[in-house]
């Protein structure tokens, strides 16, 4: 099959004037790579290279990935992959070759289906599970992401319990051509409102013509994220729509919906598991910068964000799960916006609220210190929340660009 008219057809340039190769559309089950197992060649591929999803494009702290297991079994049937965290974070996978909507609506219910019954479970249940996909009485969980996790096994296994417990999942949808209305999607959602998941559709691509080999290219064609009383949905033209929740749940319709990435709970479950108390005293100061401008960007760390204007975003520093505080970007956003007095003095006035000082380098970013000549720590700065707010004031009003 070629790309035809529906599709932009990439091509592979060969170096030294090796000529262009054009490449060809497969879907699955028309290459000679699957041998007639269509899901199984996306499900291996997936286990394999767990780096061929874009998890970083999806739900930036679910990553990395490391591959569990494949087939595992629950009592709505056999998920086909299992993916962990270092952090303890649980991604579900349900690789399908789907080629009408109503496989495909099937499809997505069947991966919630997964996901509740999952949900039921404690650590014990998931660890014999996973022993059972691998046929290997002594697997544990903790093997499989020990060199790459930073916890100690105990706080990975309560990482993981604590998920389990609230239902707290990044569910993926694997295949060739998949695609999905958004409609579909909060419905399936809201019909499983006990999990607190989030859901993307990923599409691979396969492409065929280099040396008779594959060209694998991920596309997520659409994702959800969570919200207060309903589901965000965002499409691939990066559109975002709010869902409202069903009828019979309590609304106070005088409030806005907060959409939520399952990035900003995966954080402050973090950031609680190595500091404990610390993630209520700074999610209750974040949730009150929107009243000066700061949105904050959670990721593997949360970026305080604000927007000198719409098409422009620029940091005041970000968190990391550590819970220290590393404010030094600042000064390269007031430079790229002209105005780097703004930078130097919101670090000098964050500095002086704790009793610190600002240490430049030769080489890279300034970087505030605390009392103790250590990088400072948010803890410090959630004692004195007004002058830190104070200061970002500051900030956003003297990197303002000016008025036409």
């Amino acid at each position: 099959m070629s790309s035809g008219s529906r599709h932009a057809a990439p091509v592979f340039v060969r170096k030294d004037g090796g000529g262009i190769v054009p490449l060809e559309l497969r879907p699955l089950g028309r290459t000679e790579f699957d041998g007639g197992r269509r899901e199984e060649f996306v499900q291996t591929l997936v286990h394999d290279r767990p780096e061929v999803i874009p998890t970083a494009d999806i739900e930036p702290a679910f990553t990395p990935l490391i591959s569990i297991c494949t087939e595992l079994p629950t009592a709505a049937g056999f998920l086909d992959n299992l993916w962990i965290t270092p952090e303890g974070g649980i991604v579900l996978g349900e690789c399908k070759l789907v080629r009408n909507p109503q496989a495909r609506r099937e499809v997505v219910a069947q991966a919630l289906d997964y996901a509740r019954a999952i949900a039921r479970w404690h650590f014990e249940d998931l660890e014999g599970a996973v022993r059972i996909a691998l046929k290997d009485p002594t697997a544990t969980l903790w093997s499989r992401v020990k060199d790459e996790s930073d916890l100690e096994e105990s706080q990975f296994v309560d990482a993981v319990e604590r998920r389990l417990r609230v239902g707290r999942f990044m569910i993926l949808v694997i295949g060739d051509g998949v695609q999905e209305g958004a409609e579909a999607l909060a419905s399936y959602l809201q019909m499983h409102a006990g999990l607190h998941a989030g859901l993307a559709l990923v599409d691979l691509s396969i492409w065929h013509g280099i040396d008779g080999g594959l060209l694998v290219v991920p596309r997520i064609p659409l994702r959800t994220v969570l919200v207060e009383r309903g589901i965000v949905l965002v499409d691939p033209s990066a559109q975002v729509r709010i869902q409202a929740a069903q009828a019979s749940q309590s609304v106070d319709s005088r409030s806005s919906p907060k959409p939520m990435s399952l990035s900003e709970p995966e954080f402050y479950e973090r950031l609680e598991e190595r500091r404990p108390g610390l993630s209520s005293r700074l999610k209750s100061f974040v949730e009150t910068l929107g009243n000066i401008g700061i949105t904050p960007d959670f990721r593997r760390s949360v970026v305080l964000q604000w927007h000198p204007s719409p098409d422009v975003a620029a940091s005041a520093g970000y968190v990391e799960v550590s819970g220290k505080f590393w404010p030094g970007d600042t000064v390269a956003s007031t430079r790229r916006l002209g105005h780097p007095e703004a930078g130097e003095h919101y670090l000098e006035a964050v500095a002086a609220a704790i009793g610190g000082t600002v240490r430049r380098y030769e080489k890279g970013m300034p970087q505030v210190m605390g009392p103790d000549g250590k990088p400072a720590d948010v803890a410090s700065l959630l004692d004195v929340t007004e002058a830190w707010a104070q200061a970002l004031e500051r900030l956003i009003a003297e990197a303002a660009p000016p008025e036409v």
